[in-house]
C-alpha cells in the first residue's frame, strides 16, 4: 500500500507540475526596428515621445499600432522586457482608450480591455483602482511609478513614449 500511495503522490505531483509549466514562446521573425517579445513583434521607442494620438500614428507609420496587452502572459513578458533594458524611468503609451465612450475601454482593434486586477494600478490613500480619471483621462499607459500597471491619463501629455506592435 505504501508504494501505491507514493506512486499516487508522484503522479499528482507530476500533473501539478505539468500544469504550471508555461509553453515556450513561439519564435517569430521581426523586421527592424521590431524585436520578438513573447512571440510577438514589438518596438519600444525610448527616444521619441508625444501625445497618445501622435504615438499611435508613429506606430502606424512603422506598419503597426500601439501594443495590445490583453494577454496576461504577454503583459508580463513586456514588463520583463522593459526592465531588462535598464532604461531611465519612462512611461509608455499602450493601445487602450475610452475616448469614444466614457468608461468603455477598448483596444485599438476594437476588443474590450479587461478591467481591474491584474492589469490596472491602485492609487491614493483609498487605494482606488484605475481608471479613475473620468472624462479627462482617456488614454492608457504603463505607469513606471506604479510598477508598469495600467493607468488612465491625459491623451495630450507629450512626454510619454510608445510601445508599438506589428
Amino acid at each position: 500500500m505504501t508504494s501505491f500511495a507514493l506512486l499516487s503522490f508522484l503522479g499528482t505531483l507530476a500533473m501539478v507540475t505539468a500544469t504550471d509549466v508555461k509553453p515556450a514562446s513561439k519564435w517569430v521573425e521581426c523586421e527592424s526596428p521590431f524585436t520578438q517579445v513573447g512571440g510577438r513583434c514589438v518596438h519600444l521607442e525610448h527616444s521619441t515621445s508625444g501625445t497618445w494620438h501622435e504615438m499611435r500614428k508613429f506606430c502606424q507609420d512603422l506598419g503597426g499600432d500601439l501594443v495590445n496587452l490583453s494577454d496576461l502572459q504577454f503583459f508580463g513578458d513586456i514588463i520583463l522586457y522593459i526592465e531588462s533594458l535598464d532604461l531611465p524611468s519612462m512611461h509608455f503609451w499602450i493601445g487602450a482608450t475610452d475616448e469614444a465612450t466614457e468608461g468603455l475601454w477598448k483596444w485599438t482593434d476594437g476588443s474590450a480591455v479587461r478591467m481591474g486586477t491584474p492589469y490596472w494600478a491602485n492609487t491614493g490613500a483609498s487605494n482606488s483602482q484605475m481608471p479613475t480619471g473620468g472624462t479627462e483621462q482617456n488614454c492608457a499607459m504603463l505607469d513606471v511609478n506604479m510598477h508598469y500597471y495600467f493607468n488612465d491619463f491625459f491623451c495630450t501629455q507629450t512626454y510619454i513614449r510608445p510601445i508599438c506592435e506589428k
